[in-house]
């Protein structure tokens, strides 16, 4: 019996689209594992268990920028890996630290805290991944509008790890420098990401993206010890990013117009501008 064209049924997914999208599914599900880890740490009075939430976090990450590189490499990007992209993102990188927030701050008296970062958090997260999807129709690959939520997600998982990792002498969120550098970073970072500052896609370039992978991968594999050092130069590093990240895309744009004028002026076109 032939069923008319219209009735067949076609393929979500190509074998080249289907690699992308399990290294995409991998990561939500590390975002998902990071909260049931924190909230089992909450349920058994276990804080350590958050550092393990918060490798978690840094491994969602991994394979977030993992699935976007074989997605381009295998060219093997859809609508649909798209689409569920943004769900890792919010799951991974916006809820999972909102809730690690909470869990690291429950011994605070302060609702700000205790309550509305957190909260803060995730709204913010909400917002930029929604105008993303709206204003960007590239999907980051000519640089993003706001900080990215993954820097936000980074600054909060490293610092709970470092605190909850042994030695924890010197930089215990039990600190009150160390606290205040923590909790002032994180509302900068929720901030940053409704801006219209512009920041360039690290992931895309492989010289940054598999340096990254080799550090998150040292935070599971060396002593405790030499862990808690890695973590500090990944904050560094971050640190470095959010600052120089629109210096760099402006920088990038100038550039851009000076090749595109001199390219008129080769061609005999006038500029852009009319002038």
């Amino acid at each position: 019996m032939r069923f008319p064209d219209h009735l067949h049924i076609q393929p979500l997914l190509n074998w080249r689209q289907l690699l992308p999208t399990t290294v995409t599914l991998a990561a939500m599900l590390a975002g998902f594992l990071s909260i049931l880890v924190t909230f089992e740490g909450i349920r058994t009075d276990q804080p350590e268990l958050f550092s393990r939430a918060a490798q978690l976090i840094m491994l969602a990450m991994i394979l977030d920028g993992l699935d976007g590189n074989l997605a381009r490499r295998l060219k093997g990007t859809s609508d649909f890996g798209a689409e569920l992209d943004t769900y890792v993102d919010l799951t991974a990188f916006g809820i999972a630290p909102a809730l690690l927030i909470f869990a690291v701050t429950l011994q605070s008296k302060d609702p700000f805290w205790r309550v509305l970062l957190p909260s803060a958090v995730a709204m913010s997260g909400v917002v930029r991944l929604a105008r993303f999807k709206v204003r960007d129709p590239q999907r980051g690959q000519a640089g993003y509008t706001g900080l990215p939520i993954t820097a936000n997600a980074a600054w909060v998982a490293l610092f709970v790890f470092i605190s909850l990792t042994p030695p924890r002498d010197q930089f215990s969120l039990a600190h009150g420098r160390v606290a205040t550098l923590f909790l002032v970073g994180i509302v900068v970072f929720v901030v940053f990401q409704v801006t219209n500052l512009r920041y360039p896609k690290p992931t895309k370039h492989a010289g940054l993206f598999w340096p990254c992978v080799v550090l998150v991968a040292l935070l599971w594999c060396l002593r405790p010890e030499w862990a808690v050092r890695v973590a500090v130069v990944m904050i560094a590093l971050g640190a470095v990013y959010v600052v120089i990240g629109p210096v760099f895309m402006k920088g990038l744009v100038a550039h851009k117009a000076r090749r595109s004028a001199a390219q008129d002026g080769m061609n005999g076109r006038p500029p852009a501008d009319g002038a």
